[in-house]
């Protein structure tokens, strides 16, 4: 300012050429300061750091924005690969699953070859887990939950994360074969033998689990002894009983093996044998 006094004073005067060029001097000293004054944009590792500040206090949702500006401003930086991860992370402890599996196949898509992506198999196998709602909705979520734990364990058999992974399967197999039973039972008490009869067998198949496999086998028993395939039926409720000892089904099936070996009901309507009034009346379900 007092250099522009000093020409104002000693140089340029009162002169119209020397005050056009005063005010030139003082536009351009205001857009200079104006432009000092700009705030400056936070590097990606400051992002970072003010994200995982966020994240850390389980500000999911606020560290976010933090993470995403790296991605828009420093794609190539340091940083960049991390914040995707985050960003991931973030929505899945915030339990948004739907978000957080659109940016962890992504992850996994540009970065098939990450060290975390053990971590992003794990996260992708809980969110499509956690979308699975009741045995009698469509289990795809849980078919995908079930594709992930397999990748995971079969890829990395010495991850931290593959000991879980292998209870987490046993548990999703589970929910899978009871969606199954449930699924089967629906077709029997229908009295739909043989597309019942299909379905028990799958889950003998496929989920030889006690406290399923078992059940599948009384009620395949069943199944024959109501289509008069007495010879199938007590092999159903024979294998019952010897391989399932505990199972609380195992006395409903001694039971009928005794009455298949008597011949009793013989002399029973079949409108009766389908229906299983009869049984109710003798312990049976």
């Amino acid at each position: 300012m007092r250099l522009i006094q000093y020409f104002h004073g000693r140089a340029y005067g009162n002169s119209p050429w020397g005050r056009g060029l005063l005010l030139l001097a003082m536009v351009a000293l205001v857009v200079g300061c104006a432009a000092k004054q700009e705030p400056r944009e936070p590097t990606a590792e400051e992002n970072y750091r003010m994200g995982m500040e966020k994240f850390d206090k389980k500000d999911y949702r606020d560290a976010i924005p933090f993470f995403q500006k790296i991605l828009e401003n420093y794609p190539f930086s340091f940083y960049a690969i991390q914040a995707e991860l985050k960003i991931a992370e973030s929505y899945f402890l915030d339990k948004k699953y739907v978000e957080a599996l659109v940016h962890l196949q992504g992850f996994q898509e540009l970065h098939p070859t990450n060290e975390h992506i053990p971590f992003v198999l794990w996260m992708k196998a809980i969110s499509y887990s956690e979308q699975f709602r009741t045995i009698d909705r469509d289990v795809s979520s849980m078919d995908n939950s079930k594709r992930e734990l397999v990748e995971l364990i079969s890829r990395f058999p010495t991850s931290p994360y593959t000991e879980e992974a292998g209870e987490m399967l046993v548990q999703v197999n589970g929910r899978l074969a009871e969606h199954d039973f449930y699924v089967a039972h629906f077709y029997y008490r229908g009295a739909d033998y043989y597309a019942a009869l299909k379905r028990f067998q799958r889950i003998l198949d496929k989920y030889p689990i006690e406290g399923v496999a078992d059940r599948a086998l009384y009620y395949m028993g069943k199944c024959h002894f109501f289509l008069r395939e007495d010879p199938e039926a007590s092999k159903a409720f024979s294998s019952l009983v010897y391989q399932y000892p505990e199972s609380p089904y195992r006395s409903k099936a001694d039971t009928f093996l005794r009455d298949i070996e008597k011949g009793r009901f013989t002399m029973v309507s079949r409108y009766f044998r389908f229906k299983e009034r009869v049984f109710y009346m003798f312990g049976y379900e």
